[in-house]
């Protein structure tokens, strides 16, 4: 049985810093009247996040905050967890997310499934937020599972919302993905949440939504072909802190490839392409550093291993130890067969790692062939073997900027076109 947490989390109790006056809502761009001193002025973007833990969401609220867009950021992290500086006003409902993740760490046996803690957290969350969902919000922004309740209390409360996609449409994940599931004799449906329940509220959740915000131009054309407008959907990329994610001052490490991958190892990251391209390459002087933890479902491919490069296991590490790993690598590799976006790769390229990656990964759209990385056919292990010894023979380092800055910006000039767009529609009488 899940365990039940009661009592409600901290909620907005003080009107927001947003600019507003004379009413709920208002638009961007539209001269308004100052009531005290009869100035006219131009209202800032007000912007509302929603998400379980912080994700992707977390870092791009606290970027656009520096624009100095109002915003409010929904969290099923206690503030103490999420890090500095806060994004202001922040509303906390931890305690079944805490309790998710705390069983998450027993043994499958000794705990509910994961299916079922996620549910129980997701679902509770968003009813929490369409309840305390503040109408002064342009949008609002929550991920697929978790905005049902939260897009229902928007359109009552006439605030836009985006479905914020980090990957993809379930669908195509299951289509992709049961293939690989059905070869190690399991179900998909029975592993994952991904079920006709989950799918139906998924189609409530696309209704509901005004427009989509998704991590690549990969999800971007997922969505198109699941029906979703073109012009409906923004694409924005990921960033990385750079308080964390730098580049070292030296030259690219000299001696034999180091090789990292970085993430859960499960069966969607695709380290069985990257481990039998190893035994294609026969180097033993390479390295191969698996940064993250180990699902079951993937130790059966990794028990198959016969190549000649060691390959050692690190597990979970923390994102400072992530990051120096990647400052000491040669290559980062990440072989999936389906990744929205792919997190690890801009941080990579943020310690000025090159990053080699199949084509069924979002974040391919920061890379340049051959330039800061290498593009390959997911699942083609030969391929693959062939870009990992261009990079042992073409070793460096890469540059750029990297962070959450442009990112935001792109967010905030979406939203400030679309909030436009909406305002110039004729008004129905």
């Amino acid at each position: 049985m899940v365990p039940r947490c009661p009592g409600e989390g901290a909620a907005f109790d003080k009107p927001m810093n947003s600019g507003y006056v004379g009413g709920p809502r208002s638009g961007f761009g539209e001269g308004r009247q100052d009531a005290s001193s009869g100035r006219s002025w131009v209202q800032m973007l007000n912007v509302g996040f929603a998400a379980t833990n912080p994700c992707h969401l977390y870092p791009l609220a606290q970027a656009l905050g520096t624009l100095g867009c109002p915003l409010a950021y929904y969290s099923g992290y206690p503030r103490w967890r999420l890090p500095q500086p806060h994004p202001e006003p922040i509303a906390t409902h931890s305690a079944r997310t805490l309790v998710t993740y705390g069983l998450l760490k027993l043994p499958e046996r000794l705990r509910p499934r994961s299916r079922t803690l996620f549910r129980w957290q997701d679902r509770h969350f968003d009813e929490w937020v369409g309840r305390h969902l503040d109408g002064r919000h342009d949008f609002v922004h929550a991920m697929p599972g978790q905005a049902w309740a939260t897009f229902r209390s928007a359109r009552q409360r006439g605030v836009r919302a985006v479905l914020n996609h980090a990957t993809g449409p379930s669908r195509h994940w299951v289509a992709v993905m049961r293939p690989e599931y059905e070869r190690i004799g399991l179900s998909v449906q029975e592993t994952t949440v991904y079920d006709e329940d989950f799918w139906r509220r998924e189609e409530h959740e696309y209704a509901l939504a005004d427009w989509h915000c998704a991590a690549s131009t990969l999800v971007r054309d997922q969505l198109i072909r699941a029906g979703v407008a073109a012009d409906r959907i923004w694409v924005v990329p990921y960033g990385a802190a750079p308080d964390v994610f730098y580049a070292a001052p030296e030259s690219p490490p000299r001696g034999p490839l180091r090789l990292l991958f970085a993430g859960q190892v499960s069966l969607r990251k695709g380290l069985v392409t990257l481990l039998a391209a190893l035994g294609q390459v026969g180097r033993p002087e390479w390295s191969l550093k698996v940064v993250g933890a180990v699902a079951d479902e993937a130790r059966p491919d990794l028990r198959t291993y016969l190549g000649r490069t060691p390959v050692e296991f690190c597990g979970a590490v923390t994102q400072a130890r992530l990051a120096a790993e990647m400052r000491q690598a040669s290559v980062l590799v990440l072989p999936s067969l389906e990744e929205g976006f792919g997190l690890v790769v801009v941080q990579a390229l943020a310690c000025g790692l090159p990053c080699v990656v199949s084509d069924a990964v979002g974040a391919k759209d920061l890379l340049q062939h051959r330039a800061n990385g290498s593009i390959f056919p997911a699942r083609d292990s030969g391929a693959l073997a062939q870009e990992l010894l261009f990079w042992a023979e073409h070793p460096r380092r890469v540059s750029g900027d990297y962070s959450w800055r442009a990112p935001a910006q792109i967010l905030y000039d979406s939203s400030r076109q679309a909030l436009r767009s909406t305002l110039a529609q004729p008004q129905a009488p």
